[in-house]
C-alpha cells in the first residue's frame, strides 16, 4: 500500500524543495510487512542546514528498518549520511571529526549533494565514502536505498560505474599506498605536516625548529615531494597538497 509521508517544511510531490534558501528533499515512502523483520539500521545524519536535517531525520526514523538521529558524539552507528548542497573543506572536516571520534571504525559515508567539486573527491573517499548521490535526482527512498546497501557492505560496497571507481581508488589506497605510508594523494605523513607549514607562510628555519627536523631535512622532504610528483617547485607542491585536500 502506497502512503505520502511529507516532513516538516518537506514536500512529497517531487525530489527537492526550497525552505530557508536551501534544497529540501522530497519523497515519497513505502511501508512492507518485511520491514518489521529486519534489523534497523541506525543512520547518524550530518547537515548543513537545520531543515534538510530535520526533514531526513523525520522521514527515515518514520521507516521501521531504519533509525535515525542528528550525530552527537560517542552515539553508535551503522552509517554516516551527510547533506549538503555543495561538498566543502568545511564539510569534509566535519566528517573528519565524527570519523575521528567514533568508537570502534570508520562509518561507512553516504554523501548527498548538488555539487561535489573533484579536489575534495579523494579526501572524501578516505573519510569513508561508499555513495554519493546528486541531491537534485534523489529523493528519500534514493537515500534509505543507499544507506541500506552501505550499512549491508560497509566501505567494501559498490554499485554502477561511480562506485566502482570509488572501489578502486579504495583498493589502490589499501594495498599500494598505504603499506608505503602514502595517502590518496600520493604523499607522506610528514610531507603534508612540511607543506602544511609552507601554506601557512612558515620559512624553512621555521619549519625545522617547529617540527624538530635540520633544515636540510626539511628541504629534503620538499625536494622529494618536488620530484616524485613531477611538480616545479615548492610553490606548485603546496598547490598540489591544497587541491588534493591534504591540508
Amino acid at each position: 500500500m502506497q502512503r505520502t509521508m511529507t516532513a516538516p517544511g518537506v514536500s512529497a510531490n517531487g525530489p527537492v524543495g526550497k525552505a530557508a534558501g536551501n534544497s529540501v528533499l522530497r519523497v515519497t515512502g513505502r511501508k512492507t510487512m518485511s520491514d518489521k523483520a529486519a534489523k534497523p539500521v541506525t543512520v547518524a545524519v550530518l547537515a548543513n542546514d537545520p531543515v534538510t536535517g530535520e526533514g531526513a531525520v523525520w522521514w527515515l526514523s518514520s521507516c521501521k528498518d531504519i533509525d535515525a538521529s542528528y550525530w552527537t558524539w560517542r552515539h553508535p552507528a551503522d552509517v554516516l549520511l551527510v547533506l549538503a548542497t555543495e561538498i566543502t573543506g568545511d564539510m569534509l572536516s566535519r566528517v573528519e571529526r565524527v570519523q575521528r571520534e567514533t568508537p570502534d571504525s570508520v562509518l561507512p559515508t553516504v554523501l548527498v549533494a548538488n555539487d561535489f567539486p573533484e579536489h575534495h573527491m579523494l579526501r572524501a573517499i578516505d573519510l569513508g565514502l561508499v555513495r554519493y548521490l546528486h541531491r537534485q535526482e534523489s529523493g528519500f527512498d534514493d537515500i534509505k536505498r543507499a544507506v541500506q546497501e552501505a550499512a549491508a557492505g560497509g566501505r567494501e560496497s559498490s554499485a554502477g560505474v561511480q562506485q566502482a571507481l570509488i572501489a578502486q581508488i579504495r583498493a589502490i589506497r589499501d594495498k599500494a599506498l598505504e603499506p608505503a605510508g602514502l595517502n590518496l594523494a600520493g604523499l607522506a605523513d610528514r610531507e603534508v605536516e612540511v607543506l602544511r607549514l609552507l601554506a601557512e607562510g612558515l620559512s624553512t628555519k621555521q619549519i625545522s625548529a617547529k617540527l624538530s627536523y635540520s633544515e636540510r631535512t626539511v628541504k629534503s622532504i620538499v625536494h622529494g615531494v618536488v620530484t616524485r610528483l613531477n611538480l616545479r617547485n615548492r610553490t606548485h607542491a603546496v598547490v598540489y597538497a591544497l587541491q588534493a585536500g591534504v591540508i
